[in-house]
């Protein structure tokens, strides 16, 4: 689409219109504060958006032998889950996961069990939701 047709079209639905110099997204609000009840080994990991998820979705991923089962077992893309481990890890700078290779499945490192292990005594309505 054309900007002249977008700029129509926003006129049209009284859409206002950025101009350049400003951000296409509100800057980030300061993040939120880390309770001291969280396992100090999860904290770096609960600040973001969908932080909920994507510890959920790696418990759901340590009993598969492969991120593509795991991602068929939770009913989303391979590639999305692929991501929710990798910004995982990058959030928490470890591997948790030595990953699947031929003839051999996919299994958690000692950092990982222990992140699971963590995980796993926060009540789910403790969680930080989105």
């Amino acid at each position: 689409m054309s900007t002249a047709n977008m700029a129509r079209w926003a006129h049209t639905h009284n859409i206002p219109l950025r101009h350049g110099a400003e951000p296409a997204t509100t800057p980030p609000s300061a993040p939120p504060t880390k309770p001291r009840h969280f396992p100090a080994v999860l904290r770096k990991a609960l600040t973001g958006s969908f932080a909920r998820q994507r510890l959920s979705r790696f418990l759901a991923a340590r009993s598969c032998p492969t991120l593509t089962e795991a991602a068929r077992d939770l009913g989303i893309r391979q590639s999305a889950l692929v991501i929710q481990i990798n910004r995982l890890e990058e959030d928490l700078g470890q591997p948790l996961f030595e990953r699947a290779e031929r003839g051999r499945a996919m299994k958690l490192t000692r950092f990982g069990k222990r992140v699971a292990a963590a995980a796993q005594t926060i009540p789910a309505e403790e969680m930080p939701r989105r």
